[in-house]
């Protein structure tokens, strides 16, 4: 034992003594009883579990703030409506104002919505025909930035608003439209005359074809001019409703409670998940699911940490024996032999972190080689409308898989440290 340049008697707990025995017990050649390559060999499988573990949950993460903010770019994350059967046009400014003050919200404006019929170039078709300002619309990033064809210059010019309308690339395509052909729209409120009741409806200009890249968004949506829409949808009546838009998309649960104080008058309230509840409960049954099954992954890598550990106590029996002899406590074995087991999870555990950042960091070169590889694409942004692994890491979620992979592999390792502190120095020493 003078090797190791102590003694055990007088050894502080984790000090120095009881350190340099973990190391040299965990380093040992197979000829002194050591277990180097299954440790090894658990130390690689614990990196391995952790790196994907945060790859594939920062994946996750990105496809589902892509896939959100995709589906929600035509549409808001809350909606705020006037209790009031018909407000003022000043008194719905008032609660914008301070629906805008709000932390958290990005952009508050009022809307029209409808879902009606139209018809086009000899077809029909059904859309959800959207009256909002020019500004407002110009401020929806998804629509502005993605006018594949036309412009928005003349979007809410004329009496009234104009007769120029936005419409969404593959419903133009279906109606085998044009920039510059008409599209009757029908109103939902019949037009009452001496004959009796007909239908309403008017013919608008396209000027303006958007793209997002969400076929359900771009072959069912219209935007018209807010004053255009009030008349033709609401005879006129000034829009009842108000649209947030958020920084981010999961604010709604916090800013929920802080909407209806803010408000400081009654008002109907629903978000993205209310509107969406199919979309919102699988991507939340996704993810729980996720990590659930990465958690059991861990479970599963830590039981070669376990079964080095037992091979660990059972090849140093006489070193425990002649430890406990000269004076060391079960305390110092059991702190020994735990230290020896943890040193492989916690590195384990930082190198997968290290690994898992740096891949996640790195996914548009990973891809560009597998796609060199296999000769194809793997996102074909016509199909997908992303031409990349979205990828965002969440600090929080990191730091809970480091947390764990350090638990597992702790709780794996004290058992066996715990048998070894409870060695009878004299029954290891019978045979010997």
């Amino acid at each position: 034992m003078s090797a190791l340049g102590d003694t055990p008697k007088g050894a502080h707990a984790f000090g120095k003594f009881e350190r340099k025995l973990a190391r040299r017990y965990l380093g040992a050649r197979k000829s002194e009883g050591g277990v180097g390559l299954i440790a090894f060999l658990a130390f690689t499988c614990i990196a391995l579990a952790i790196a994907a573990m945060i790859i594939i949950m920062s994946i996750m993460n990105g496809f589902r703030e892509t896939t959100v903010a995709m589906t929600l770019g035509l549409d808001g994350h809350m909606y705020v409506g006037s209790s009031q059967a018909d407000p003022a046009p000043e008194r719905m400014e008032e609660l914008r104002k301070r629906m805008i003050a709000i932390d958290g919200v990005k952009l508050v404006f009022p809307y029209v919505e409808t879902q009606t019929f139209i018809q086009g170039g000899g077809k029909n078709a059904g859309a959800k025909v959207t009256g909002i300002t020019p500004q407002d619309l110009q401020n929806i990033k998804i629509v502005s930035d993605n006018i594949i064809a036309g412009s928005l210059q003349t979007f809410g010019q004329g009496h009234n608003g104009g007769n120029n309308i936005a419409i969404g690339y593959h419903l133009a395509d279906y109606l085998g439209l044009t920039i510059g052909d008409k599209v009757t729209i029908y109103s939902p409120i019949p037009k009452q005359t001496a004959f009796g009741v007909r239908p309403l409806y008017k013919a608008y200009n396209v000027v303006a074809m958007f793209k997002t890249g969400l076929f359900v968004a771009d072959s069912g949506n219209i935007y018209m001019p807010l004053n255009q829409a009030s008349l033709f949808f609401e005879k006129g009546r000034a829009p009842m409703s108000l649209q947030l838009r958020l920084k981010n998309a999961d604010l709604i649960h916090k800013l929920k409670p802080i909407v209806y104080e803010k408000a400081d008058e009654p008002i109907f309230l629903y978000t993205w998940e209310d509107k969406n509840a199919g979309m919102a409960t699988a991507l939340k049954t996704e993810q729980i699911a996720m990590r659930f099954i990465f958690m059991i992954v861990v479970i599963i890598a830590v039981f070669p940490v376990l079964a080095s550990m037992i091979m660990l106590v059972k090849n140093k029996g006489k070193d425990i024996a002649i430890l406990r002899t000269i004076g060391a406590t079960s305390g110092s074995v059991l702190r020994v032999f735990l230290m020896s087991g943890a040193a492989i999870g916690v590195l384990g555990t930082l190198v997968g972190i290290i690994f898992g950042i740096v891949f996640c960091l790195n996914i548009d070169v990973v891809q560009a080689i597998i796609e060199k590889i296999t000769g194809s694409k793997i996102f074909d942004p016509e199909i997908y409308g992303i031409d990349k692994l979205p990828v965002k890491i969440v600090p929080m979620e990191v730091f809970w898989v480091s947390l764990w992979g350090f638990m597992i592999s702790a709780l794996a390792t004290f058992f066996p440290a715990l048998t070894a502190s409870k060695v009878d120095p004299v029954e290891a020493l019978r045979y010997e």
